[in-house]
């Protein structure tokens, strides 16, 4: 199958790399930067535990040069899915699954919307990466991976998706498909409404924020108000998030939030995808979350500060 992985982060290293390890694959990895792409065309590498394995994987920042896949994953931050789809055109026939990966909701409405993926799932994954370098990825641990569609889909897309979760479980992505994947990005996004932000306004990995009282009520302060605006729009929530956020907070207690690995690199952070985007729809439902909307302030601020 010809596969096309859009962006160069850490997802999209870590599925170009993974992806390339499964028989009569054909992987690109598109990147919008050219330079870079030629810097690590053919030379990705990835890190499993101690194991050190090179990838001889074509990147290139022209989409002409690789023409119409089959399959496409969008591992671009949510900011930048408009833009990335748009130079991506070529990718695309009316056949083409494409499978956007983006932290929170912000990416939804846009990708919906656009005229150029029409045959569109969603996926949300647990997997660990960690970008060490350009073209260089770890892989920072296994977890699951859910993709699905929003609206109902035909036999035809039934059978891709299924395709597509069989190429990413044979790689080492355990996949299942799932007829709720809505309920299931907005269960991480519960996840990160209450982790991310956190992260950033006290500097730490995601552990740390269960030993700071304060970070702790805020925690869950705003799961709670995510929570609630979840369930005023329909979504089904399986397990108490709080639960579940302080949780991943003790499994993951030394990881750097994408956030703050963001804020700490001076680069644009996520913060309207995430939290933004909950304080978004509570006001279409007029249901206060001053906490959330407390966070998306402080790291603003944050921004601000370094972005001046």
């Amino acid at each position: 199958m010809k596969i096309a992985v859009i962006g160069p982060g850490a997802l999209g290293t870590l599925l170009a790399t993974s992806l390339a390890g499964v028989d009569d694959n054909e992987v690109w990895l598109l990147d919008h930067n050219p330079d870079r792409a030629a810097q690590i065309n053919r030379k990705l590498s990835l890190d499993i535990e101690e194991q050190k394995f090179s990838l001889n994987i074509p990147v290139t920042s022209q989409p002409d040069r690789i023409g119409i896949a089959e399959l496409v994953f969008l591992c671009v931050k949510s900011m930048n899915v408009e833009h990335a789809l748009q130079r991506a055109t070529p990718l695309f026939s009316r056949d083409t699954l494409l499978i956007p990966f983006q932290n929170g909701i912000g990416h939804i409405e846009a990708i919906i919307g656009n005229s150029i993926a029409r045959n569109t799932a969603f996926g949300v994954t647990s997997q660990g990466a960690t970008l060490m370098a350009p073209g260089h990825v770890r892989h920072g641990g296994a977890g699951v991976t859910k993709i699905g569609f929003i609206d109902s889909a035909d036999n035809q897309q039934k059978k891709q998706l299924e395709a597509a979760a069989y190429l990413l479980s044979a790689s080492g992505f355990t996949t299942t498909t799932v007829p709720n994947i809505l309920d299931h990005i907005w269960a991480k996004l519960l996840v990160n409404i209450g982790i991310n932000a956190l992260t950033v306004i006290h500097n730490c990995p995601n552990g740390k924020l269960l030993e700071i009282p304060e970070a702790r009520e805020t925690l869950i302060a705003a799961v709670r108000e995510g929570e609630k605006v979840a369930r005023a729009l329909g979504i089904h929530i399986e397990n108490d998030p709080v639960d579940l956020t302080l949780s991943v907070c003790r499994t993951t207690a030394s990881n750097i939030s994408s956030m703050l690995q963001d804020a700490r690199k001076q680069k644009p952070t996520e913060i309207d995808a995430i939290n933004g985007a909950l304080v978004a729809k509570a006001a279409d439902l007029s249901i206060d979350v001053p906490v959330n909307q407390l966070l998306v302030e402080k790291v603003k601020q944050r921004q601000a500060h370094y972005q001046s």
